[in-house]
């Protein structure tokens, strides 16, 4: 059933730094990126066909890597979303849907980044905070300042401006490869430097390689973990396994038309 409901639509993501000196008018990305809240009418519905979740990792130009989407590419891609009506949600309205079936707006999407790279930073929270999305970023928390990914003062301002931040593991490793102690080490640390360095109690995680098995989940868990996404092709659905949840696949080679085949339907064409 449908209903229609007023909802208080606010900007969640930051823009970039504009310079590096100070200057009395010199504003973070956080400061500058709160627009007043809108007022907008956005239906409401419980999907029967899931939602699909989308799967990003580095944005930039790297030539033949399919895993590095041009920019030119992402902006297109959040553009028809935003032209045709669709509606990025939460990891928490994923998750509240999928366990309690509560309705989220229509025509939803996820959007998640693998891996904390700085382009997260530089080019997509702007993007994000221009298109009013909500997104979540999943950080291995070993690299974290470790010179080829975010550093903690760049996680740190993009939380403050509403990007969900979440675990990728501690050290990116298989956790399925790892003993019991080692996965529990791995896992307890990533939790405990969350929650040291940005007071985040972290509920969602992204299994390195997409790889999970039952040891794994019960140490999800265990470290009060209540949604985790894998790297399985297809959309999550009401009752479906919150933590072996389905993502959607976006690299290079998925031009619009394929960009729009996996956001409609789970039948769309393999790139």
């Amino acid at each position: 059933m449908r209903i229609w409901k007023f909802a208080a639509m606010a900007c969640l993501c930051c823009a970039l730094l504009g310079g590096c000196g100070p200057s009395s008018d010199t504003k973070t990305a956080a400061e500058s990126a709160a627009p007043a809240a809108q007022q907008e009418q956005v239906e409401m519905a419980v999907p029967e066909k899931g939602i699909p979740v989308l799967m990003y990792h580095m944005i930039g130009d790297v030539p033949d890597n399919d895993a590095v989407l041009l920019e030119s590419h992402f902006r297109e891609q959040m553009q028809f979303l935003k032209d045709n009506g669709f509606h990025p949600i939460t990891l928490q309205q994923l998750h509240e849907y999928m366990t309690e079936g509560k309705a989220v707006p229509v025509k939803p999407v996820v959007l998640t980044f693998d891996d904390g790279y700085p382009d997260t930073y530089s080019i997509v929270m702007p993007i994000m905070k221009e298109f009013g999305f909500p997104c979540t970023v999943f950080i291995p928390t070993y690299d974290a300042d470790q010179g080829t990914r975010l550093t903690w003062q760049q996680i740190q301002e993009m939380k403050d401006a509403g990007i969900t931040i979440a675990s990728h593991s501690y050290r990116h490793e298989r956790l399925t490869e790892l003993s019991a102690a080692a996965v529990e080490e791995d896992v307890q640390k990533s939790q405990e430097e969350l929650k040291q360095r940005l007071g985040i109690d972290n509920e969602f995680f992204c299994y390195p390689y997409g790889r999970v098995n039952e040891a794994v989940e019960d140490v999800m868990k265990k470290h009060g973990i209540k949604l985790a996404v894998t790297m399985n092709p297809g959309w999550a659905k009401r009752g479906d396994n919150p933590y072996a949840v389905n993502r959607i696949w976006i690299g290079n080679a998925v031009d619009i038309g394929n960009f729009e085949q996996r956001v409609t339907t789970e039948q769309y064409e393999e790139r």
